[in-house]
């Protein structure tokens, strides 16, 4: 007979991450997908990618009963889509879930550098966000409107700016220099100019990448390149005044997303403010593993999980 088992989804903006678990901590099984961000897929869609994952997920066996499916996905705090991504779960699950909570992804990112607690969490990947959490369950975000509107911090606005310099040096406006150079050699290109398709093809991936060439840039000495890293850093240091200000008490600040991976992002955030910063060393997913279990979670479960997920995981550089 099975014991009580459980459900957490990380569905973020490049891929999706679903754990099956039972109340022990053990994982039954963990299946690793492509996006379920309902801001890009239709209903019918977004439906047939969780078939194909919960078919994975449940290849080897299927529960009659699943205790509470946790889905953290990104944009789940709009009303529409939150109730699009119900609908889609109930649908595809069936009456086998005895209950089905959906929020946004941040929170999974959120509770796997809390263990559930309060507190502030900033993404600085391909985008940026912020999002806080209180003891009380009340929680509120700031930015991470798009990378059209917003995203200051992140890896998209770090590979913009530097491609704006480009093209000014290769205008006459700038100097070209080391940072220059290296951006043509990233592209493997003679001619700024034939850049540019290559960018707009996949603006906020390509962009994004520029992030350890920027970093390597400023190491070296360029000023431009330093200029745009310290640019960066005090609009994440910013966002985090902004969010810690919604608190009566000091809460820790979660960092998020490969842009934390820059030395010099990180030192001069962290030497700017007066908290305790925590990097998971965990996925997100274990936040959604917490939400699961919700206020019924053990030590021993978590400790059990933390483990599994800890030895599951491979550093990937810059993951953003």
């Amino acid at each position: 007979m099975m014991t009580k088992s459980y459900v957490a989804i990380d569905g973020g903006g490049t891929k999706t991450d679903i754990v099956w678990f039972n109340e022990s901590g053990q994982m039954l099984q963990r299946v690793l997908g492509p996006s379920t961000n309902p801001n890009n897929l239709s209903e019918e869609e977004l439906a047939e990618r969780f078939q194909s994952l919960f078919l994975k997920l449940f290849r080897e066996q299927s529960p009659t009963s699943i205790k509470h499916i946790f889905a953290g996905m990104a944009g789940a705090d709009h009303p529409l889509l939150n109730g699009r991504i119900q609908n889609v779960l109930e649908k595809v699950i069936g009456d086998r879930a005895e209950h089905i909570q959906v929020e946004n992804d941040a929170v999974n990112a959120l509770w796997s550098g809390t263990d559930g607690k309060a507190g502030i969490v900033i993404i600085a990947g391909t985008g940026s966000i912020l999002y806080g959490r209180s003891p009380d369950g009340q929680s509120f975000r700031i930015g991470g409107w798009g990378h059209l509107v917003s995203d200051e911090g992140s890896g998209y606005f770090i590979g913009r700016e530097a491609i704006h310099y480009a093209l000014e040096a290769y205008d006459g406006l700038q100097e070209k220099g080391l940072l220059y150079d290296a951006i043509l050699k990233h592209f493997n290109s003679e001619n700024m100019s034939d850049v540019i398709p290559i960018i707009y093809d996949h603006p906020q991936s390509t962009l994004a990448a520029l992030v350890p060439i920027v970093e390597r840039a400023a190491v070296n000495g360029d000023v431009v390149a330093h200029q745009i890293i310290e640019k960066a850093a005090h609009c994440l240091i910013t966002l985090i005044h902004s969010g810690l200000d919604r608190f009566e008490n000091r809460v820790p600040v979660v960092l998020a997303g490969g842009v934390w991976n820059v030395k010099l992002i990180m030192q001069t955030v962290t030497e700017a403010i007066a908290a305790t910063f925590i990097r998971p060393e965990v996925p997100p997913i274990y936040g959604s593993i917490i939400g699961a279990l919700g206020q019924q979670a053990t030590n021993t479960q978590l400790d059990q999980i933390k483990r599994c997920l800890v030895m599951e995981s491979v550093t990937e550089g810059f993951n953003l």
